[in-house]
C-alpha cells in the first residue's frame, strides 16, 4: 500500500485524508466541471489551490476515491460553499469559501471526485500521478484544439471497469455523509450559468 494522501485548502479550513491510493485518475474536460471551475477561480479574490489540469484547456483535475477510503478530517458548514451547473443543476460541488479551492467535483455516499491538485502525501509534497493522465469528454470540450496528451471523447472502457462497481454500490459503504459538504437545499446553491446551449 501506499502512503495515505491528504486533501487540503489552501487555506487549511478543510481538511480530508485517503488511506489507499486514487481508484481512477483523470482530467474532466466536459463543460459542467470546466464551468464549474472557470467560475470559482476567476472570482476576484480566488487564492485557492486550482483544480484546473496542466495544460491550458481548463480541465478539471480528478482523483476519485471510494467511500470507504475517504475521511473528512476538518470542515464546517460556515466555510463551505457550493455550486451547481444551471438553475437546475443536480450535482452541487463544495468548495471553501476563505480560499476558494474547490474540494469535490462530487460528493457521494459511495464515491468522491477529489481536486487532484489539492491532494499531497505524508511528507507534504504534491501528489503526482505516475504516467500520463488521460483527458476524458473531450467531445464537450470548450475548446479540443487545447486538449493535449492522450485524450478520449468518452470515459475510456478500462476507466469504466474501475468506476462502475462504486457506482454501483459494490465495495463501497456509503460512509461520505459529512454534512458540511451536502447542501440543505439544492434551490439555494450558487449557479454557474449554463452558456454552451
Amino acid at each position: 500500500m501506499t502512503s495515505p494522501l491528504t486533501m487540503k485548502c489552501k487555506c487549511g479550513t478543510f481538511e480530508a485524508t485517503f488511506d489507499a491510493p486514487p481508484r481512477v485518475i483523470f482530467n474532466c474536460q466536459c463543460r459542467s466541471c470546466v464551468s464549474v471551475v472557470q467560475s470559482i477561480e476567476s472570482r476576484e479574490g480566488f487564492d485557492g489551490t486550482s483544480m484546473k489540469c496542466d495544460d491550458e484547456s481548463g480541465g478539471a483535475a480528478v482523483a476519485i476515491y471510494k467511500s470507504n477510503n475517504t475521511t473528512v478530517v476538518k470542515s464546517g458548514k460556515d466555510s463551505v460553499g457550493f455550486m451547481k451547473v444551471g438553475e437546475n443543476g443536480k450535482i452541487a460541488r463544495p468548495y471553501c469559501t476563505k480560499c476558494g479551492t474547490i474540494l469535490f467535483n462530487v460528493y457521494a455516499p459511495n464515491w468522491c471526485a477529489v481536486n487532484r491538485n489539492a491532494l499531497t502525501n505524508a511528507e507534504g509534497e504534491a501528489f503526482t500521478p505516475t504516467g500520463e493522465v488521460m483527458n476524458v469528454n473531450c467531445k464537450s470540450a470548450f475548446d479540443a484544439a487545447k486538449v493535449k496528451g492522450p485524450k478520449s471523447n468518452t470515459l475510456p472502457f478500462k476507466m469504466l471497469l474501475k468506476f462502475i462497481p462504486i457506482l454501483a454500490g459494490f465495495g463501497v459503504d456509503g460512509s461520505n455523509k459529512e454534512e458540511s459538504l451536502i447542501p440543505e437545499d439544492m434551490s439555494k446553491v450558487e449557479v454557474s450559468p449554463i452558456t454552451w446551449e
